[in-house]
Order: C-alpha cells, then structure tokens, then sequence
C-alpha cells in the first residue's frame, strides 16, 4: 500500500460564503405510510427510470441491515420491496452501490457485518423485478473491506471502487468489475491518494471521472480528486482553501453545475449539517447558506442528485446515537452562481438523447457546442468496445447532429442491444444510453 501525493501545481482560490439566492431545504419526509427503520451508512442509487431513491442496507444502532426501499421522488412515498424469498447480501453497512443502466439494477459490493465481519461479494439487484442475484466473478477479488466508495462507469460498464478498510488496515488500491463479463480488474496507478477509508465518491458525467473526497486516516482528510476512468489515473484537485475535512459525507455530482456538492459528516470531532460545493471550473470550494430549516448535524446519511428537480435528496445519518429516517430535499442548486463574487459558469456541451431510440435501422444524435474545436463522437457496446467511430473533425459552435446508420467501422451490421454513444470535445466528455433493435 502507498502512502504518497500525485500533487499537481493548482490555482489558489479561497473558499467563501455563497449567498442564500436560491437554495433552500425542504423536508419531505412522508408524513404518513411505512418507511424504513432509522439508519445510517446505507447506500443510495437514483432509478432514472422510474424516478425512485433505492436505499439499501445501513445500521440502526447496532444492527446491521439487507432490506432495500425506494422513495417515489414525485409521490414522496416509500415502498419495502426487499424480496420475500430467494437469496440476498447479508445485512451490512457502507455497501458500495451503483446504478447500471444498461440492466437497469443496482449492482452491490463490500461492506461490514457484525464486528469484523466485512465482505466482498457482489450483488446485483433488478429493479424492473425486485430480485437479487450474487455474481460469481473471475479475477481478484479485492480484499474484505468497509468504507469503501466508488461509482459506475457508463463507458466501460465497470463498477470502479477505491480504498477502504479492514482489519488489516487501509487500502489506496482502484478495482474494477464488469458487470457483463463478472471479471475484476485491480487498475491501481503508481501514484494517487492516501490510504483511506469513510471516503465519499460521485461520477463526474462531463469529465467522465470518479471524483472523490474527504475519508479518515489519521485525522479526517479534506482533500478531493479526480480519477481518469479513461487512463485509470488520479489528479488532485485540493485547492489551497478547503472546508475542515470530514468523514462519512453525503456527496452527489451536480451536472447542471459541474460542481461536486457535500452535506454533513464526520469532522473529527463532531458532525456537521453543512453543505460545500466544489466547482470544477474554477477549482474552488464555496459553502452554501440555504435558506429554510436545515436538517441537523449527521454523518453517514445517503444521497442523490435528482437533475429533473435541481435538488440533492438525502436520507438518514446519525449523529451522538441517534438514528434518522428523514428524507430531505436541497433544492434550487442552479439558483445562484456558483461562487461568490463569480460570473456564473460559461456555456456548456451538450449531448442531447439520440431519435429514435430504440431505433432501426438508423438514429440521429444531436449536440450543441459552447466553442469551436474538435469533436469526437463514438460509439460502444454494453462492454465498453469502441464499435463506430462517428466523427473526429473541428467544428464551429453551436447545434449540430449525427447519424448512426447501426454498423461497425468495418461496414457490418451491429447486433441489437444497449448501446452508449459518447462525445469528447476536450472541455466534457458525455455519454448517453441507446437501443438497437431488430
């Protein structure tokens, strides 16, 4: 295990207050119905296409818990749909948990049980039929851990996790797992961050990068950085300014934005009910003041981010043992600009869905860019193999739009399935999700 920096020479921008403009809290705990018990260190994934928050697992005092739940993000209403029968994962805190489009599941690793029980067994969950599955994967695995983080990549189709801790201490190691092929792959680069564990990650769609923050070793950690899922390399991102570190931080990616935004966690000392937001484009950390009755002080609640809404949804914590079920939503995150004193940020790419989809035997992907430049426009299957390269020219700014005609580079027909176009124009990288039907 490594314990040195990748630092890399960053601007100096110090943190300050954003004003109240927009931002506000709002509980919206269902007032009746079930919900779940109250909790902390569960997993969260936001179900895109139903609309739902799914929570599984967590810790309730000290129980350990398997059941999974989702919240109507429109309904503002819970659901158990924790199987009646079939195999599932063991009950567990801080599972890793990602959204696989492409299956439409949750895909689950990791973990810690009753004492020094930790796992590493990989779940998948579907949520088109509410049934678990374990994976029998070939490859590693990694070792045994909890406090693990990580996100899914949309290219690869590749659960990537860092870091984490057992009894054997903490790890700095990067692992992937195919969700296709059930394989896992250790990409650890030879420089990065610091062992750790507590950490938080979210999947920066534009950069297409995990970006991670914050964690525990030897005191809380305040650092950020960005892991390449490209290249499988890390970049420090930690301006000279930063809020105090903190562990067991909620932490979503705000795409409209560009900005990781973070609530709560675990300074070192106490919990806090704070909300920071890093913004990519000028690397600097600025700390929101909403307005409305925040929640309290709490480490190890669940979140994420609903861009239909503009809001961050959390759920749960802890804080001095006490346990919490709420459900909160911050709303209006592009209600103000995104660092005091700043223009808002320029004009971004956009990647638009593709029409028809599904489609046969042809589609039209459309894009808007904010400056001239080159573009590139590729094509992948469900396993991450590049299968049509669209274009790679320099173009002029503004809207634009491709045809994929459903064939490879060399001319032949591809087979019907799930699909991810991906545009690169070196400012973004975005990807989005097709069907080729027969």
């Amino acid at each position: 295990m490594r314990s040195f920096y990748l630092n890399l020479p960053l601007a100096v921008v110090l943190t300050a207050a954003i004003p109240a403009q927009a931002q506000n809290w709002v509980d919206v705990t269902p007032a009746t119905g079930t919900a779940p018990a109250a909790r902390a260190y569960a997993s969260a994934v936001f179900d895109p296409v139903d609309r739902k928050m799914v929570i599984f697992g967590g810790q309730a005092g000290s129980t350990r818990l398997n059941d999974i739940w989702e919240f109507d993000l429109d309904s503002y209403s819970w659901a158990d749909i924790t199987p009646g029968a079939g195999s599932a994962p063991a009950a567990r805190r801080t599972p890793v948990s990602v959204y696989d489009p492409a299956g439409h599941r949750m895909i689950t690793w990791s973990g810690q049980g009753i004492g020094n029980g930790f796992f590493n067994d990989v779940w998948e969950f579907d949520l088109a039929t509410n049934v678990w599955a374990e994976f029998v994967p070939a490859g590693g695995p990694p070792n045994i851990r909890y406090g693990a983080a990580g996100v899914f990549d949309l290219v690869a189709g590749d659960l990537v996790s860092f870091a984490g801790f057992t009894n054997q201490g903490r790890f700095d190691d990067v692992w992937r797992f195919n969700a296709v092929a059930a394989t896992w792959t250790d990409v650890t680069p030879a420089t990065g961050p610091l062992e750790r564990c507590l950490h938080s990650a979210s999947y920066d769609s534009q950069g297409h990068r995990m970006i991670m923050y914050g964690g525990q070793n030897n005191g809380a950690r305040s650092d950020i950085w960005a892991f390449d899922l490209d290249l499988d390399t890390w970049t420090e991102l930690t301006p000279a300014g930063s809020p105090p570190g903190r562990w067991f931080a909620a932490h979503v990616y705000d795409a409209a934005n560009h900005r990781s935004t973070i609530f709560g966690g675990n300074s070192g000392s106490t919990a806090v009910n704070e909300v920071w937001v890093f913004t990519f484009a000028t690397s600097a950390w600025g700390q929101l003041a909403p307005s409305g009755t925040a929640p309290t002080a709490r480490e190890g609640s669940a979140a994420i981010y609903d861009g239909d809404n503009d809001r961050m949804v959390v759920f749960g914590g802890t804080n001095g043992g006490t346990d919490h079920n709420e459900v909160w939503a911050l709303e209006n995150l592009s209600g103000t600009v995104t660092h005091a004193g700043e223009s808002p940020p320029p004009s971004l790419d956009v990647l638009q869905q593709n029409s028809p989809n599904p489609f046969n035997p042809a589609t039209v992907i459309r894009y808007e860019l904010a400056t001239p430049g080159r573009v590139v426009l590729r094509v992948y299957d469900s396993r991450g193999r590049l299968v049509k390269t669209i274009i790679d020219a320099s173009l002029a700014a503004g809207p634009h739009s491709a045809v994929w005609d459903g064939r490879d580079d060399g001319g032949r027909k591809a087979a019907s399935g799930v699909y991810f176009y991906r545009l690169d124009t070196g400012r973004s990288t975005q990807a989005k999700k097709m069907v080729l039907v027969e």
